[in-house]
């Protein structure tokens, strides 16, 4: 029996989709990075301002006994862009067996409105990435002034995204860095030599970093805390996107007070410094804002800014159809 034959049989119909790769997602992003911070932008106006609707379940965090890392699965659905509904299955490669030198792995799903099947799988890594950079610089353009001195600590790849973005939408042509890894900060300032030659990279230690910066992005991979009130107290703005599991920690308790604490979304207190901080109770969901309650100015900021994120599902689903529109674009013309 041929397989035309048992489709018709067994009523089978085949679900048209697409595959993006996470090498077709960088070049998408780099070539559209001001658009969709753009859109992003009106994005979460539109959401504070309830012009929009947002769901977004809690993210199941799964681990598996006796191995380094977990898995995620992030669902959520919005009437953002005539509707969303997606998911990502992400992991964190702390194992590095098979894949290497890759932490963040799995697809993300974009699912049909009506029907529900799945119309493109995205690779998640590089969207992961970019996001996160994303969310990040949109938080800091609520406080961004010209003459602000910006270090970044962490040149991977959300950092690299970070400087891009900071380049594209806001003009940024000069910033401090640090990372401990001298391959990554060879291969971060290769990547910025291409993608922003007009952009001045100032490879400092983490110290000079932080005290060189009035602004201060962190995205990296360490397990005790980096800023403290001490050493922070002259940052008008910070940004802690590393943090985003339980055995990993940017930002020490002391900072508790000495900052306007902003998040993408309550849930990233589940994860991280916030995670800790709400368990030692020293900060409660009345502490921390929302961003989209800040882009629609229904809350002002008063003191310095802490922005804290861990991820939320939100982002995934609107830079999935962001690429998804594009590339679909691209076919046509």
């Amino acid at each position: 029996m041929h397989s035309k034959d048992i489709k018709q049989l067994l009523r089978l119909q085949d679900e048209p989709c697409i595959s993006v790769s996470d090498v077709e997602v960088h070049d998408i992003l780099i070539a559209n990075s001001a658009e969709f911070m753009d859109e992003l932008k009106q994005s979460y106006i539109d959401w504070g301002d309830g012009e929009k609707w947002v769901y977004v379940p809690k993210k199941k965090i799964i681990y598996t006994p006796n191995i380094k890392g977990d898995f995620r699965v992030m669902p959520c659905i919005t009437d953002f862009n005539g509707g969303i509904k997606a998911v990502k299955v992400i992991g964190t490669n702390e194992e590095n067996r098979t894949i290497k030198d890759k932490i963040s792995v799995g697809k993300m799903l974009l699912i049909d409105w009506y029907d529900n099947y799945v119309y493109a799988t995205i690779d998640a890594c590089i969207l992961s990435s970019f996001r996160t950079a994303a969310i990040s610089l949109l938080a800091y353009s609520l406080i961004y002034k010209k003459n602000n001195s910006v270090g970044l600590l962490g040149l991977g790849r959300i950092g690299f995204y970070t400087a891009i973005i900071l380049h594209r939408w806001l003009g940024v042509t000069h910033v401090n860095c640090y990372d401990p890894n001298s391959a990554i900060c060879e291969k971060f300032e290769k990547l910025i030599s291409f993608y922003a030659p007009d952009m001045s990279i100032n490879l400092l230690d983490s110290e000079d970093t932080i005290s060189q910066s009035s602004s201060l992005f962190l995205a990296t991979d360490s397990e005790t805390s980096i800023l403290n009130s001490n050493n922070s107290s002259h940052l008008e703005f910070v940004s802690s996107v590393g943090a985003d599991a339980n055995n990993l920690s940017e930002l020490d308790e002391s900072l508790v007070d000495k900052f306007d604490i902003i998040t993408d979304s309550i849930q990233s207190m589940l994860l991280g410094d916030m995670k800790i901080w709400k368990e030692k109770e020293l900060l409660s969901e009345e502490n921390v804002t929302e961003l989209k309650d800040i882009m629609n100015s229904k809350i002002s900021i008063e003191k310095n800014t802490l922005f804290i994120s861990t991820g939320i599902a939100v982002q995934d689903a609107l830079i999935g159809r962001f690429i998804v529109n594009k590339l679909s674009k691209t076919f046509i013309s």
